[in-house]
């Protein structure tokens, strides 16, 4: 059981990393083709441009701490730590991270981008992962009550 768990696990950290880098890829196209329209642009820069650039700057940190929060979950569990309050914390707080930022992210985001539909779709199936991270999180909580409730049992 533990094999598979680990092979989802690594499966998984894989995706993230290759979604990851495919954003980056992405992301640097249209960072170019913005650097571009900016140079030949006579309009000075606005103090939104910049605030919106920190708050994704910020999100970005979100992230990386979000991605070390599920090492440090999958690592507990590997250690034989699975219904644990610590881990009940990591995953609550894996889940809020992803959808906390998210939503902030992409709503900076909207006022440039032409197609709302397809970016705001984009957002929601990550914000239903991070719900769903949400709902494992509550699903261990209840699992650590129930444990709690059968050692006081005689």
């Amino acid at each position: 059981m533990k094999k598979k768990l680990n092979i989802l696990c690594v499966l998984m950290l894989v995706l993230m990393i290759a979604g990851v880098v495919m954003t980056i890829l992405g992301a640097s196209d249209e960072f170019h083709k913005g650097w571009e329209d900016g140079a030949n642009a006579t309009e000075p820069s606005t103090l939104f441009g910049a605030f919106g650039m920190i708050i994704v700057f910020i999100c970005c940190i979100v992230y990386i701490y979000t991605f070390a929060c599920f090492v440090r979950f999958i690592l507990n569990v590997n250690n034989g730590e699975v219904f644990t309050w610590a881990n009940v914390d990591l995953l609550r707080t894996v889940g809020w991270c992803i959808v906390v930022a998210t939503v902030v992210m992409f709503a900076i985001m909207s006022p440039d981008i032409d197609n709302l539909w397809e970016l705001w779709g984009d957002a929601i199936g990550v914000v239903i992962e991070g719900i769903f991270i949400l709902i494992m999180a509550e699903a261990f909580a209840i699992g650590m009550k129930l444990k709690e409730e059968q050692e006081l049992t005689i």
